[in-house]
């Protein structure tokens, strides 16, 4: 059994972070035991491309990712990640051996024998996806990619519901994304990467979780199936108000990974009165302003704080 990194490339709400937990029982694999952001995602390679300088067409929408707040606290996440994780670990000054070293330091660590990662903002930004792959050319590691697709229109329901985000604008976004997965995969070894459908892993956890099993070279755990479910699997059908159509652009890039038409069929009208609308704009503006403040300022400034 050879030492393993699994890094899985998702869309956000795919199923990556219900993976993790099953994958996760496993006493073989691990994932960091820390990180200043949610579920355990470490953010490591876009933090990375955000401060290195990476154009800003190799961004989603060609916009250098501005979540972080400003590149002082780029770092200061990094460096949060790195220290609280690896003990006495002395931080590099510059910035291409603090997102290098660092990182490899982290697999020394955790891959006893597999390190788990998993974070979704990667698959957005070829800036992100470009320093992974030029990281696997140099690693020591045996790094294996794991690509999760779920059905389009799942996954805009979900961002809808959760993120506030317009479905008809994001499902370019979701094209965009799995555009990047198609020629990403083509630029590593075959024996390296494997494809999962959210709906397969849904259907039959354990025939799922063994294919996991082997590519990475361990035995499957009957536990591991237990932290799969499909609770949401059909929630975007159920929804009387969810009436996206998917454009043929977004089809056929999905049907790339074997998703066929009946699988987007969705006949509901729109049946939301302007009262509704309105209610769902104020609702949203307070929602995207309180993430901003908590990940801009409150956050960065929490970890500073920590410090001293």
């Amino acid at each position: 059994m050879g030492k393993v990194v699994l890094i899985v490339l998702s869309d956000k709400r795919s199923g990556s972070t219900m993976l993790q937990n099953a994958l996760c029982t496993h006493p073989d694999i691990q994932t960091v035991k820390y990180s200043p952001h949610t579920y355990l995602e470490t953010h490591h390679w876009l933090k990375g491309a955000v401060l290195l300088n990476y154009n800003k067409v190799l961004f989603s929408n060609s916009k250098v990712y501005s979540n972080y707040g400003s590149k002082i606290n780029v770092r200061t996440y990094t460096i949060d990640l790195l220290k609280k994780n690896l003990k006495n670990y002395k931080i590099p000054v510059e910035d291409k051996e603090l997102i290098f070293q660092g990182w490899e330091k982290l697999c020394e660590k955790y891959t006893k024998p597999i390190f788990f990662e998993k974070s979704p903002q990667f698959l957005a930004h070829w800036a992100a996806l470009s320093l992974i792959l030029e990281w696997m050319q140099q690693t020591k590691f045996n790094v294996k990619i794991i690509g999760l697709i779920r059905n389009p229109m799942a996954v805009q329901y979900s961002a809808f519901k959760l993120f506030r985000s317009i479905p008809n604008k994001r499902q370019y976004g979701w094209l965009n994304i799995y555009k990047n997965l198609l020629a990403f995969k083509t630029m590593i070894p075959r024996e390296n990467y494997m494809e999962i459908q959210y709906e397969g892993l849904v259907d039959e956890p354990s025939k799922s979780l063994k294919k996991i099993c082997e590519f990475v070279g361990i035995n499957f755990k009957d536990d591991m199936a237990k932290k799969i479910h499909g609770n949401s699997l059909t929630k975007w059908i159920e929804d009387p108000y969810f009436d996206l159509q998917l454009s043929m652009p977004v089809k056929q890039i999905a049907y790339q990974f074997g998703y066929k038409e009946p699988d987007f069929i969705n006949d509901k009208a729109n049946k939301l009165s302007p009262f509704a609308i309105g209610a769902w704009r104020i609702k949203t503006f307070m929602i995207k302003t309180k993430n901003n403040i908590v990940n801009k300022l409150l956050m960065p400034l929490r970890l500073v704080n920590k410090k001293k």
